[in-house]
This record gives C-alpha cells, sequence and structure tokens, in this order.
C-alpha cells in the first residue's frame, strides 16, 4: 500500500493535488504548512512526500533537513512557483528525490512515481 504525503499551503492546490495523487496512491495525507508535514511525517511514515517550498512557519527545505534527520532515505520532491535557481540549487544540496516547478506537470511528477 502506497502512501503519499502532500504539504501545501495554497488550499485549492491541495485539494486539487489530493484527488489527483489519489488516482495513483492508496492513502493521500494533506498539510498545510512545514511543522504539521512534519507531525504528519512522523504519525504515517509515508513513501513519498511533496511538498512546496515556500510556506509559513516552516518551510519546505527546513521540511527536508528535519525528515532526513529521521529517515535519510526519505523519498522528497519539492515544489515552487517561484522560479529562482537558488532553491532548486539549495534541494539538490540537501540530496531531494526530485525538484518541480509550479504549476505542476503531472505528467513529469508521474516519472518520479516509477522510481519509488
Amino acid at each position: 500500500m502506497a502512501r503519499v504525503l502532500y504539504v501545501e499551503d495554497d488550499l485549492d492546490v491541495s485539494e486539487i493535488m489530493k484527488d489527483m495523487l489519489g488516482m495513483f496512491f492508496d492513502e493521500v495525507y494533506v498539510a498545510y504548512d512545514g511543522v504539521e508535514g512534519l507531525d504528519k511525517y512522523k504519525e504515517y511514515n509515508p513513501d513519498l512526500v511533496i511538498s512546496d517550498i515556500l510556506m509559513p512557519r516552516m518551510d519546505g527545505l527546513e521540511l527536508v533537513k528535519e525528515i532526513y534527520s529521521i529517515n535519510k532515505d526519505a523519498k522528497i520532491i519539492l515544489t515552487t512557483a517561484d522560479n529562482e535557481l537558488n532553491y532548486q540549487s539549495k534541494a539538490k544540496e540537501l540530496g531531494v528525490f526530485g525538484y518541480l516547478n509550479k504549476p505542476i506537470d503531472f505528467s513529469e511528477l508521474q516519472k518520479f512515481f516509477d522510481k519509488l
């Protein structure tokens, strides 16, 4: 049974992605910021985490660090609407599983599912 955690502070985007991810995963958990995302990660231990970078309370980069302190092999994809290369380079430095610009091209996201 495959589980995914989607972390996104935009409620409309979260609902759309939850429905889309539900077509590929048995369980989809949604969190609205990094703090809630970390709590849900600890509770559900999902197979994949997809997180926005720019969020209140705890951003996606800090969330990655926290998750990797728990599980260095966690599969995490970061997303952002801000195309600044600085975010992409920081994500790569952290060793994330993937990085996607928003709006998310679902065919690009699906390529990562095959690697799980």
